[in-house]
């Protein structure tokens, strides 16, 4: 797809509540679709965001959850996909998240805390700022990258 196809930033606004989740999927899927984005790229875009969102979904807000907002911004950033999810929970930086311990047996293992990892392992870039009360969480993802 040439500079001149792309479509501009595209956005979405949701509540912070599990039930969104099919919703944000469909539009990053869309979104996907109309670029012309490899397969790869728009799974890898989709789980990122399902993985994003439920981290704020369940962590971000406490009991005030459901009264938040969390927006998304999907775009072309020079060559990259730029995924923007910004919400208003309390502070936290996920590029300072440790990853979870390995385990050794899988009766072991730690049930929950992947989702940092799998964000960090399928994006090829991850930014975080915190501005005005607001986390912003950027993502990126290269179409042309290898598989």
């Amino acid at each position: 797809m040439s500079r001149s196809d792309r479509e501009p930033l595209a956005s979405l606004i949701v509540g912070s509540e599990l039930r969104e989740l099919p919703r944000v999927s469909a539009w990053v899927q869309d979104w996907a679709q109309r670029q012309r984005l490899p397969s790869r790229v728009a799974q890898q875009l989709d789980l990122c965001s399902t993985e994003a969102l439920t981290n704020i979904m369940t962590h971000g807000s406490g009991d005030e959850a459901a009264h938040c907002s969390i927006s998304l911004r999907l775009g072309w950033r020079g060559e990259d996909v730029a995924l923007e999810v910004e919400d208003e929970g309390r502070p936290f930086d996920p590029l300072q998240a440790p990853d979870p311990a390995r385990a050794g047996s899988l009766e072991d293992a730690q049930v929950g805390g992947w989702g940092i990892p799998i964000v960090r392992h399928f994006s090829d870039g991850m930014h975080y700022r915190r501005e005005d009360g607001r986390n912003r969480l950027t993502l990126l993802f290269r179409p042309t990258a290898p598989p």
